[in-house]
């Protein structure tokens, strides 16, 4: 039974349906029925008097957390346990989406979640997403700021090492890794065969939110690899350096060489990836701060397409999208990448606020609803 899951998932999967040695040297541990939908959006497109704007819909993409990390979970889970470790630690901000899913599925598969939390002005939603992680039994820790987390990264290395008899498994913000980003080399291959059945046209530029890079990063290598020629425009949502094209040009060129090593091909690593841009024209006031021409795109998405964005990542994505298809002379198609979970998630327990570390408590009850 697990070897004919293993084989349904590779089926599943273009990417390792392509490269049957690659399929053979990587494990997955599968997140999703199957590939996200994509759709034209009519009433935005014929709003703006723009050519065709389409969107791919990741926020379905997974089982009881949808968004871009399930994408890189699949591989990054599976690398793991693969590695027989018992523990993922990884980090990120309070409200992080990649420690919510990371605690999630790693509870699914059977693995114990550190997550060392970094502090970011709360929003609406900063409380509920510390509830959930705290309901899925992720072990919790406030390191307050990243120079902090590094510091201390050793200790909890150590920490859980000595509990669990194996090295945890350490993981980066937002799972951006090489082993991440495979998932979204995958998706590349996703969207190649969807045009290829006719589900879409070739689209002329891809939208993307840029934070940690692996998204991207990922995506540019399988777009190239399934042979689409697509602009990758990246909307850098931070000023941080994992937002910079370099770093996401880097880590796009590790992930191919990753693939030609598993694969045995010493040609995967030399493909082109050009074609990649990332602006700040679009990230307003900075990271995980709303901007206006965000809000702007939030209602307009929700009003004509009621499609449901997030104000710090999509939202600007979006705005990015319109700016683009207003601009005189824009070409079409144009793919806006949907990265926000819109699968429907049950309230977690309230009494999980009790998990939290007491210098984030207060935050964690702020959204108990009465």
């Amino acid at each position: 039974m697990a070897n004919e899951a293993a084989a349904r998932s590779r089926e599943r999967l273009p990417l390792l349906a392509r490269f049957p040695r690659l399929a053979r040297r990587t494990p997955i541990v599968p997140l999703s029925a199957g590939p996200s939908p994509v759709a034209r959006l009519s009433r935005l497109s014929d709003s703006l008097g723009a050519p065709d704007i389409w969107l791919k819909n990741d926020g379905l993409y997974g089982t009881v957390y949808g968004g871009n990390k399930p994408r890189k979970l699949e591989f990054v889970l599976a690398d793991a346990l693969r590695r027989k470790s018992k523990t993922v630690l990884t980090t990120g901000a309070i409200g992080t989406n990649h420690g919510l899913a990371t605690a999630l599925y790693g509870a699914h598969a059977g693995l114990n979640i550190g997550l060392l939390l970094t502090y970011e002005e709360p929003g609406p939603d900063t409380g509920l997403q510390l509830l959930r992680m705290a309901d899925a039994g992720a072990d919790i820790y406030y390191t307050r700021n990243h120079a902090l987390t590094a510091a201390a990264a050793p200790y909890f290395i150590a920490r859980y090492w000595l509990r669990d008899r194996r090295r945890p498994y350490v993981l980066g913000p937002g799972g951006s890794s090489s082993m991440g980003a495979l998932g979204f080399v995958n998706a590349g291959f996703e969207l190649a065969a969807q045009v290829a059945a006719g589900e879409l046209p070739a689209p002329q530029s891809i939208v993307i939110p840029v934070g940690t890079g692996a998204t991207a990063a990922g995506l540019l290598a399988g777009l190239r690899l399934a042979g689409l020629d697509s602009e990758v425009i990246g909307v850098a949502v931070t000023r941080a350096p994992t937002a910079w094209p370099v770093a996401v040009s880097r880590l796009a060129r590790n992930v191919t060489k990753l693939l030609a090593k598993r694969a045995g091909d010493r040609n995967l690593a030399r493909v082109r990836l050009d074609g990649l841009h990332i602006s700040r024209d679009w990230l307003g006031p900075g990271y995980a701060r709303p901007s206006r021409l965000g809000a702007q795109a939030l209602a307009m998405a929700a009003d004509l397409e009621n499609l449901t964005l997030d104000p710090v990542y999509t939202a600007k994505t979006m705005s990015a999208v319109i700016s683009l298809a207003e601009r005189s002379g824009a070409r079409g198609p144009v793919l806006y990448w949907h990265t926000h979970n819109a699968i429907p998630m049950p309230e977690p327990d309230p009494a999980a606020a009790s998990r939290l570390p007491p210098s984030l408590r207060r935050v964690g009850q702020s959204s108990t609803r009465v």
